[in-house]
């Protein structure tokens, strides 16, 4: 877990306690809060990759670990996702990947001992008064922070790293 945070913290130097713990909800649970009617989940990964603009240097994949990957709408070479494999793969991930209450507050005490050691834009107090709300709140799904998504328009959906053949097609996409 530090490792990741590490990585993710010089990639995203901007990222907020928010979006430290999203990584690790994700890390941890998957994406199953996010599929409640699956063509409604369909509906809305279609509409997003026809207005999403493609960023220079974003991969087509990145790890979020525990065998888990963020597949990038906005990369130059999401012209090989099969939209329709993306959904079909995260719908597999949210059966497959559960995640539990106690692994994940494991990983939460792992990124307090981790912002100690001051990788992060936010302070060990910006933490801990966020982690007070967000345990106080029952440890809910998060989104990013507003200034996460300003500078860098995260566009992803979680997969299981082995469903990824599942998501790649060899011609060029025409769904889109």
């Amino acid at each position: 877990m530090e490792e990741l945070l590490k990585l993710h913290a010089s990639r995203y130097p901007l990222m907020q306690s928010t979006d430290a713990v999203k990584l690790i909800y994700q890390n941890e649970f998957g994406v199953g809060h996010l599929i409640s009617d699956r063509s409604l989940f369909m509906e809305r990964l279609r509409r997003e990759a026809d207005v999403i603009r493609e960023i220079r240097d974003i991969p087509l994949t990145e790890s979020i670990g525990n065998g888990l990957i963020r597949v990038m709408l906005n990369s130059p070479k999401s012209s090989l996702i099969s939209l329709e494999g993306l959904a079909a793969a995260c719908i597999k991930t949210a059966e497959q990947h559960r995640g539990c209450l106690d692994c994940f507050l494991i990983k939460i005490e792992e990124l307090e001992a981790v912002c100690k050691k001051g990788i992060f834009q936010f302070s060990e107090n910006d933490l801990t008064v966020y982690l007070q709300r967000y345990r106080s709140e029952g440890y809910p799904p998060v989104s990013h922070s507003s200034l996460y998504r300003e500078a860098y328009h995260p566009a992803y959906r979680v997969i299981r790293e082995e469903l990824l053949s599942e998501v790649i097609q060899f011609s060029p996409k025409t769904s889109r």
